[in-house]
């Protein structure tokens, strides 16, 4: 009896599973049908309430494809046995049938228990560009460093393994200066300090750490900007010590460029938490002077501005009243997205602001800071997105830190500083006025990426290609036999191309609906036997209208 009660109870919620499944399912009247070639739609939806017990007010919404015959009906009420799916596919004529489900957009949330409390990466739009790059290497293979000055570090928490620089021309711990430049076992480093490979633990730097490399996704702690990247670390207490770092660093990338790869670093940005406050960059010309070097090498640097609520054009700052385009410099802002009260501002020397207040990132021994603030923590944010934005899928840009690195630092620059989101608490107080987005950032780079070679020089390219180019093209125009679409999308959404006649007929074009992240798509069209005239290009799928116009003879 027990047994039969049993089975009869697991009979009654399978019941109840399928039923709640239907029900679920109906709640979304519409479904996607793809019919056979020979199929007319019209007379389908006449004839198709019959063959399905239960449907009622079946209606034809909208064609999706003509050449593939794919359609979207709604419907009043489905009250059948089986899943309308698969009654649908089950019909004469029928080649598929699915729900028109709402999509899952794959912003990519990486599983670290505290990131939910990192309300600074989503403020920045960090998730959205992890789906395209988590970071660690370019398109080339070239594994990017970021070289972090600070007074110590903590080499040892678990978040940072795997994502910490090791030097490939040194034996660890051999006593023996292994690359020749004139120090020994600089194998993660250097302590400016006391001239040693070893380096101090100490807290600020280890939670500067943790915001540029975080190991992401990893099921502990925090995610820092790169889930991957190699952090060189560099021990600094008073400016002369800066100074030695930089042309450390000079001479690492340097090197790296005259060698192929072969030797020295890949170092792409520098992150200095740290400066002086209430002077001028002329009363230390000796750290002003290696930031355009740096850059002339291909590597930018971030500098955090003053604790305190003053204009450095009145007060000064170092380093962020130094003049080099190779420099960025930045100020801190809160949850509000309100400048913080006692962050410096200036807008002539300071660039942007980042999330600094209340940041959560790694500490001292395997424990975490949840409460990290100050310009301290906004600059590795700029700095960990520099090195974020040098992964990006784009092989021309790749190819321009090979070819002229200074002029690829520049664009990654221009990427930061022009695609800030605007805030009113910066308006006159900072340079952009804005705060750091790095997904805008990205699809910067993405239209410098797809933009023609003659619109990429130096004072050609604009933060607005994407509404002043509509990034649809034809040639030649006019044409006569066959007409190249080059196209893409801003947002790396799928869309698709059509065109229509100047009587609004839509014509036969191969069917494209899939964007390519930094790759501009072509379709090839044969418009030999289309009549002579205007047509018109429409881009279907973006927030923009976009149409172009091309004429055929």
């Amino acid at each position: 009896m027990k047994k039969l009660i049993t089975l009869f109870s697991l009979l009654l919620l399978a019941q109840f599973a399928f039923s709640q499944q239907n029900q679920i399912a109906a709640a979304n009247n519409e479904i996607i049908v793809q019919l056979d070639p020979a199929i007319d739609a019209a007379l389908f939806v006449s004839k198709i309430e019959a063959q399905i017990p239960g449907l009622t007010g079946l209606n034809r919404s909208k064609t999706l494809s003509k050449r593939l015959n794919i359609h979207l009906f709604s419907f009043e009420k489905y009250e059948g046995e089986s899943m309308l799916t698969d009654a649908f596919s089950q019909l004469s004529g029928v080649r598929s049938a699915s729900w028109n489900e709402e999509l899952q957009f794959r912003d990519s949330i990486p599983n670290d228990e505290l990131f939910s409390k990192q309300w600074h990466m989503d403020r920045i739009s960090l998730p959205e560009v992890w789906s395209l790059t988590t970071g660690g290497s370019t398109v080339n293979g070239d594994e990017i460093v970021v070289a972090v000055l600070d007074k110590g570090f903590n080499l040892t928490h678990p978040d940072l393994q795997g994502n910490i620089w090791n030097n490939p021309g040194e034996i660890p711990w051999d006593g023996i200066d292994n690359d020749g430049n004139g120090l020994v076992d600089d194998v993660n480093g250097w302590n400016f300090q006391d001239s040693s490979p070893f380096l101090p633990v100490e807290r600020h730097g280890a939670n500067v750490a943790g915001i540029i490399g975080g190991k992401g996704n990893n099921n502990i702690g925090v995610a820092g900007v790169n889930w991957n990247i190699k952090m060189m670390f560099l021990s600094v207490r008073r400016s002369d010590e800066v100074v030695a770092a930089f042309d450390y660093i000079l001479e690492m990338r340097k090197l790296y460029n005259e060698t192929n790869g072969q030797q020295g670093a890949f170092i792409v940005v520098t992150n200095g938490s740290f400066g002086l406050d209430k002077q001028h960059c002329s009363e230390q010309p000796a750290w002003g002077s290696m930031y355009d070097p740096m850059g002339e090498v291909g590597i930018l640097s971030v500098a955090a501005t003053a604790n305190e609520n003053w204009d450095v054009e009145e007060v000064g700052d170092i380093p962020t009243s130094c003049t080099s385009e190779y420099l960025i410099a930045v100020t801190n802002t809160d949850t509000a997205d309100l400048r913080v009260a006692n962050a410096a501002y200036g807008n002539i020397s300071i660039d942007l602001s980042a999330p600094g207040k209340s940041t959560k990132t790694t500490d001292l021994g395997t424990g975490y800071n949840e409460n990290f603030g100050g310009t301290s923590s906004s600059c590795p944010h700029v700095a960990g997105s520099v090195a974020l934005l040098y992964s990006l899928p784009c092989n021309s840009f790749t190819d321009l830190t090979t070819q002229d690195p200074a002029a690829a630092a520049r664009l990654v620059r221009d990427a930061i500083l022009r695609s800030v989101d605007p805030l009113a608490s910066l308006k006159d107080k900072t340079v952009t006025g804005g705060r750091l987005n790095v997904y805008s950032s990205l699809k910067y780079l993405h239209a410098w990426c797809v933009a023609p070679v003659s619109e990429r020089a130096a004072g050609d390219f604009k933060a607005t290609y994407f509404e002043e180019k509509n990034l649809v093209r034809v040639f030649p125009n006019p044409v006569s036999e066959t007409l190249t679409i080059e196209y893409s999308n801003e947002d790396f959404t799928a869309i698709s191309v059509k065109v229509f006649n100047s009587l609004g007929q839509e014509m036969d074009i191969p069917f494209e609906s899939v964007t390519k992240p930094f790759e501009l798509q072509r379709i090839s069209v044969d418009v030999k036997s289309w009549a002579s005239g205007t047509y018109f290009i429409k881009l279907l799928g973006t927030e923009k209208k976009i149409v172009n116009k091309f004429v055929k003879i």
